[in-house]
């Protein structure tokens, strides 16, 4: 085999990899957008909750989705770097 066909034999299996992680962030760019939605639904909630016990479960809730969206975006930025 020539150098050339090796070369190409390379980036082939080089762009594989990177299409798998692009799907990959793909994926997880389409999850957070959910996990927003389902914040801002949850932040509505909070605002028209009239229970104590309520609102603090909600804002519960709303801390567990932050710190998640957080890490996906984070994990995004670091698919993205690579």
């Amino acid at each position: 085999m020539t150098n050339k066909k090796l070369i190409d034999k390379l980036r082939d299996y080089m762009d594989l990899d990177r299409k798998k992680q692009k799907d990959k962030r793909d994926k997880i760019r389409s999850l957070l957008k959910k996990l927003k939605k389902r914040q801002r639904a949850l932040e509505e909630k909070l605002e028209n909750a009239d229970d104590r016990k309520t609102q603090e479960r909600i804002q519960r809730d709303l801390k567990v989705l932050h710190s998640q969206r957080k890490k996906g975006v984070k994990l995004c930025k670091d698919i993205g770097a690579k």
